[in-house]
């Protein structure tokens, strides 16, 4: 791991390739804001799921956007993994870019991998911001559809139809519609992937996940917590019962599905524009 004092420069639409414990993890840096926010993407998706988010941000803050193991330009590890690990990762990402403190987050997977980091190491992070995050996955119980979703991850990763099923849980449909670049990007990114560590990766996620619900209130720093208003995946209700065991908590429910940055993207940069710089959330 890179040591936290060695500071390495980075520069806006620079990609990097950074050694961590999970293998070479991809990151792109955006902006050149004082604020500092790594974010994580959701399983099979990629960093460009943040891609309007960051548009127009990029003068309020640097994003450094990863793609998660197995995923984008992110190789992986043909292993299963622990969530500790990933926050790790995380975190590693940070060192590497000379950053001892930062707002992190994420969705779904990315705000897991988030509060895991946040949990793990409360004074690097200055804010958090979950978005669409699972409060209540626990591998010792997986449900029979999450069994179904890493089995189709590892055999039918390159068939349209299951490609298509994920779309169908992960966005509303005008979503894709308006932006077929995002659309583009998703099926692409899954056609070219690795089905072995790419499969990994989402076992590990949805069959060896930790609950987080009981884990919130030791979070300290102040966080946005985001769902979308038709997420079938993780409704409504339980994501602002969860947001109320927050220390510091603030609960924002945005139009679309499971996925808000292409769903809502400009409620989202609106939500994420404020929380960076409301005196509140300092």
């Amino acid at each position: 791991m890179t040591k936290r004092n060695a500071r390495a420069p980075y520069a806006s639409g620079e990609d990097r390739m950074i050694s961590t414990s999970l293998g070479e993890i991809a990151v792109r840096v955006v902006g050149d804001g004082p604020q500092k926010v790594v974010l994580w993407p959701a399983i099979f998706t990629d960093h460009n799921i943040y891609d309007r988010l960051v548009d127009g941000l990029a003068s309020a803050a640097t994003f450094v956007l990863i793609d998660g193991p197995g995923h984008g330009r992110s190789p992986g590890v043909a292993r299963e993994f622990t969530l500790g690990e990933t926050a790790a990762a995380m975190l590693s990402v940070m060192d590497a870019l000379g950053i001892d403190r930062a707002t992190v987050g994420g969705v779904s997977w990315g705000g897991m991998v988030a509060a895991e980091a946040t949990l793990k190491a409360p004074e690097r992070v200055e804010r958090l911001i979950l978005m669409n995050t699972p409060m209540d996955i626990c591998g010792a119980h997986p449900k029979f559809g999450d069994r179904l979703v890493a089995l189709g991850a590892r055999w039918m990763l390159n068939r349209e139809v299951f490609r298509n099923g994920v779309a169908r849980s992960f966005f509303r449909p005008e979503s894709l519609s308006r932006d077929p670049d995002a659309s583009r990007s998703f099926h692409a990114m899954l056609s070219r992937a690795d089905p072995v560590r790419l499969s990994a990766a989402v076992r590990s996620v949805i069959l060896r996940g930790q609950p987080l619900r009981p884990r919130l209130s030791a979070i300290t720093a102040p966080t946005l917590v985001i769902s979308g208003i038709n997420d079938g995946l993780y409704p409504l209700e339980g994501q602002a019962s969860a947001a109320l065991r927050l220390q510091d908590g603030r609960f924002a429910p945005v139009e679309g599905c499971h996925i808000s940055p292409i769903d809502a993207p400009e409620e989202v940069k609106s939500l994420i524009k404020a929380f960076l710089t409301e005196e509140s959330y300092r």
